[in-house]
């Protein structure tokens, strides 16, 4: 069998109805993991992600329960279905934890809980309304340090997801939206996108909600992970549990280094990625970066189907 790594995407690649396929033709699974989380955060996920609203599931605290349960019954349909177990596991943001739970590092029911308490935190550490996310696509490197310095000096802004040669991802006063468009834009930035995301994730914003979470991250067991981890803050394999800890707190107020990280997997030879959840950002990222890769996006049970079928 082919060495595959296994990739677990962040906030954004939430929308209602994502659960649907899965309990549909894994009814049992699908609602033992979705009982499990309303068991550990006091909310039916499974029908939130199902029906919605929309702009309930996007509130970071459900959101991210949510996504990680998702990622988490896929892997577990496909690691029951066949046995089958990745080289290394990288996640994006939310996604680290999703990636821990793969690598046997923290069990689900102890995940669930935390990223539950991780978005209640990080909501309330800015008011609504007052921090969000914009993506810079396409703007020319010797360009962003210039973009930065022009914008610090109007409010906090501050990068929060190096994610690719091409895109960057900024954590900003809300009220500094209108000028980056304008002034990325002049930059020769191609696109300008604002998040899908109810806080500034990432950055200073949250170094009061890092502390507070530190207490919480302290009850948890952590074990030393069963395969390769890679860590979005530094980029690099961390296998020490409370190495692990210390860098999931790290994470809130530090930006996501996953262009170095899909660096370093390409660079250790890896060359088959797969995504677990919904959406397919991560693996276009891969693909964009380096076009020799292979990628898959498990984000329906047709595609797992396929997938398993030719891993195997």
């Amino acid at each position: 069998m082919d060495e595959w790594v296994f990739l677990f995407p962040g906030q954004g690649s939430q929308r209602v109805g994502m659960v649907q396929d899965f309990l549909d033709h894994y009814p049992q699974q699908t609602r033992g993991f979705f009982n499990i989380a309303q068991e550990k955060t006091g909310v039916d996920l499974l029908k939130l992600s199902l029906d919605g609203p929309e702009e309930e599931l996007n509130l970071t605290y459900n959101t991210q329960p949510a996504l990680l349960t998702l990622s988490a019954l896929i892997y577990q349909v496909m690691s029951s279905t066949n046995s089958f177990i990745p080289v290394a596991v990288a996640g994006h943001s939310l996604g680290e934890y999703s990636a821990l739970i793969a690598a046997g590092s923290i069990n689900f029911s102890d995940a669930v809980y935390l990223v539950r308490k991780r978005g209640e935190i990080m909501q309330d550490a800015v008011p609504a309304g007052n921090g969000t996310m914009v993506a810079v696509i396409g703007l020319p490197d010797q360009q962003l340090e210039p973009l930065i310095q022009e914008l610090s000096h109007n409010g906090k802004f501050e990068i929060a997801n190096y994610n690719s040669s091409e895109q960057v991802v900024f954590s900003l006063e809300k009220t500094l939206v209108p000028l980056i468009m304008e002034k990325a834009k002049s930059r020769g930035a191609k696109k300008i996108i604002e998040l899908r995301v109810s806080a500034p994730f990432h950055s200073s914003f949250m170094r009061e909600a890092a502390r507070e979470f530190q207490a919480i991250l302290s009850q948890i067991s952590i074990s030393r992970p069963r395969l390769k981890f890679l860590s979005n803050v530094t980029a690099d394999y961390a296998n020490d549990p409370e190495k692990i800890r210390e860098l999931l707190n790290q994470q809130m107020v530090s930006p996501v280094r996953w262009k170095e990280i899909m660096d370093r997997l390409y660079q250790d030879g890896y060359r088959k990625f797969v995504e677990i959840g919904p959406g397919n950002v991560l693996s276009k990222l891969f693909k964009r970066e380096y076009d020799q890769v292979e990628t898959r996006a498990l984000q329906s049970v047709t595609a797992l189907n396929e997938w398993m079928k030719e891993a195997s």
